[in-house]
């Protein structure tokens, strides 16, 4: 019986474990600002410009359920999506998020896209009325098209786009910001507490006892 059971909590601690850690994908980007538009007379204050490099981030589940699949789209479903490049987005943006995402299909080149934004009930000038950041890559080498979201950001080239509009007046954005990735790194993920939990159960309740049953018998012989 208790071979049993240290059977069932050893693979339920191995499977708990591998599912949070492998589950949420993170990559960390520098982007290099190419291209930037300010309409605002002064009213950003968070400016930048061309040649200034952004750190961005972007979480999302590795099992993306497909939404749409056909020969020339296929989106995803990433609702548990993260995106941000903080130097840009407002202080409202991670509370706020719309994520979506998609690939696009073409006979040279595979065009993916993860956009998230937000909008607000504003008719204040000078307040924020939306923000949208978009993530894109192109993959010029991809040997089928795409029917899982990629894990891998870092095997083709990735650029930005944002935009955030501050009046509601009209439709246009008054700020746009554009720019290219220098670099792309997954993240180590951290277990979770629930990991770290099952872990120290793990101790408590097989590794150790054995430990001071051994150590017992030593002592006795």
């Amino acid at each position: 019986m208790n071979r049993m059971f240290n059977a069932i909590f050893i693979i339920s601690f191995a499977f708990f474990s591998v599912n949070s850690i492998a589950s949420i994908i993170t990559w960390d980007f520098e982007f290099e600002v190419s291209y930037v538009e300010d309409r605002t007379n002064g009213a950003w204050i968070n400016a930048v410009v061309v040649g200034d490099i952004l750190s961005a981030s972007l979480s999302f589940d590795s099992d993306t359920p497909v939404l749409i699949d056909n020969t020339s789209v296929t989106s995803f479903d990433v609702n548990s999506a993260s995106l941000d490049i903080a130097s840009l987005t407002s202080d409202m943006w991670l509370n706020n998020l719309s994520p979506l995402a998609a690939i696009s299909h073409w006979s040279s080149r595979e065009l993916g896209s993860i956009l998230s934004g937000y909008s607000v009930d504003n008719t204040q000038i000078g307040d924020i009325n939306w923000e949208v950041l978009n993530f894109d890559f192109r993959d010029y080498n991809a040997s089928a098209p795409y029917t899982s979201f990629p894990n891998d950001w870092g095997n083709f080239p990735v650029s930005f786009t944002y935009r955030r509009d501050l009046d509601a007046n009209n439709s246009d954005s008054e700020i746009l910001v554009t720019g290219n990735a220098i670099s792309a790194t997954q993240r180590v993920q951290v277990p979770e507490p629930a990991s770290i939990a099952l872990f120290a159960l793990f101790l408590v309740f097989i590794i150790i006892p054995k430990y001071m049953k051994k150590h017992k018998k030593s002592h006795e012989i």
